[in-house]
């Protein structure tokens, strides 16, 4: 099986999720803290759009803090996954899931590939 998955939403929208004090309903704390110094914004949309993916193609709601998706030290955004996501992964023999996050003045732009 194989799926890829892009989003593309614009800056303006992804304002009113993030920043209505809602961040602590879709990341977790080390993501917070990850995200701090950056243009939070872009950042955090880009994986609130992830996990977005993520959670349709499994068809479950409201476990957006089961993905954790955080830089290595070379700056390159990874993904994990815990409780119900992981064993949906796992029940779903999906052995594989790649992640690109690219953003610009006005958009933000995300593909995972599900393999």
């Amino acid at each position: 099986m194989y799926k890829a998955i892009e989003k593309i939403e614009t800056v303006t929208n992804i304002k009113s999720v993030i920043l209505n004090n809602l961040e602590i309903k879709y990341f977790t704390s080390a993501e917070l803290l990850q995200n701090k110094d950056k243009n939070k914004l872009k950042s955090l949309g880009a994986r609130y759009l992830i996990k977005l993916s993520v959670l349709e193609f499994l068809e479950l709601e409201n476990n957006y803090h089961n993905i954790e998706i955080l830089n290595n030290e070379q700056g390159k955004p990874e993904i994990s996954f815990t409780g119900e996501v992981k064993r949906r992964i796992e029940s779903n023999s999906i052995c594989n899931t790649q992640i690109s996050i690219s953003h610009s003045k006005n958009y933000i732009a995300t593909l995972v590939i599900i393999e």
